[in-house]
């Protein structure tokens, strides 16, 4: 019996069909994959690939997310969050392939950068003192991240305790510091966050930028609040504060006494903050604007122009000379 090969009876069309048909249902495979299913996948190839032992550990106590946890040869450890992986894989279209290849990338930089060894580091507060730094994070994006943190919350945000782990070319390379290492050190908590803040304030020091300046010049420092010949803008436009490396740069305005200071340079009695991201803080006179006002360009600014990463808070903040206070404004 003659058997007639069905593809020579194929038109071009035909064929577009079937290709249409295969690829759909290739996505459903891929799709049907269940998080779990993913994640063993990805702890195989990721320990064949990289050669460390690859762990999945459910959230516990300790973990308070189901992750993954890479091992280096020098006892350290990188954690990835499985349900991060997993979205790249579903909504981002990673393949298995692309996602093992940035966990080898991120290993080999972990290694490059001795940060197994810093990690070691932070059983001594001693020697890690000198490398605690303050960033501002939102409280409830990182809600989950900040269980196992130090820091102090100023209505939405978190000012975390981080350890520097590299600072080249100005790059800073750094983590948050679990609050278990924290708890066995032999200085309190309180301690600890005022000697981090100074240290910020140090590595990087607030400026004030005047807007133009900045758009006409992006490589512009800003304006040295403490020199004697700084005289701040004084129309509705505001001031711009940040840090003169102008990142994480909103926390400069929760520095020891530089709130107290811009305000004696103003002139004013209280300041309206508008936090448009991460990176800076906009200072108004309380005299010059109303806040409800201030509040609607905020979110205006966020939704056209900012990144929904560096956001820090969509509220208004208060600063009030008098009782050197900063306060978040009810919504």
């Amino acid at each position: 019996m003659e058997r007639k090969n069905a593809w020579l009876s194929y038109t071009e069309a035909d064929e577009e069909k079937l290709e249409s048909l295969a690829k759909e249902y290739r996505i459903f495979l891929d799709e049907a994959k269940t998080e779990r299913e993913c994640v063993e996948e990805l702890v195989k190839e990721i320990g064949k690939k990289t050669g460390f032992r690859v762990e999945f550990c459910a959230a516990d106590e300790e973990e308070t997310q189901d992750c993954m946890n890479v091992y280096t040869n020098e006892n350290g450890k990188l954690r990835l969050l499985t349900e991060k992986t997993y979205c790249k894989m579903k909504t981002e279209g990673k393949t298995l392939t692309e996602i093992v290849q940035a966990v080898k990338q991120s290993t080999d930089n972990f290694l490059k950068m001795g940060i197994p060894g810093k990690l070691k580091q932070l059983q001594c507060y001693e020697q890690v003192k000198g490398e605690l730094f303050i960033r501002p994070l939102n409280m409830e994006k990182k809600k989950e991240e900040l269980e196992n943190s130090l820091y102090k919350q100023n209505g939405e945000i978190a000012l975390t305790l981080y350890m520097k782990i590299s600072d080249e070319d100005g790059k800073l390379t750094s983590c948050k510091v679990p609050l278990s290492y924290v708890e066995k050190w032999p200085v309190k908590k309180e301690t600890v966050f005022e000697e981090a803040m100074k240290n910020t304030m140090s590595m990087m020091p607030p400026r004030v930028c005047e807007v133009l300046k900045l758009v006409q010049n992006p490589a512009y420092e800003g304006e040295d609040i403490y020199a004697s010949d700084y005289i701040p803008e004084k129309d509705a436009v505001g001031n711009c504060m940040s840090t003169r490396s102008k990142t994480n740069g909103a926390v400069a305005i929760f520095y020891p006494g530089v709130a107290r200071t811009f305000c004696h340079k103003l002139g004013a009695e209280g300041l309206y903050l508008a936090f448009t991201s991460v990176h800076e803080v906009m200072l108004h006179d309380e005299e010059s604007v109303e806040p409800e006002n201030l509040k609607t360009i905020l979110e205006e600014t966020i939704e056209e122009a900012i990144p929904e990463e560096d956001v820090l808070t969509r509220h208004i903040y208060h600063y009030d000379l008098k009782s050197d206070q900063i306060e978040m404004l009810a919504a």
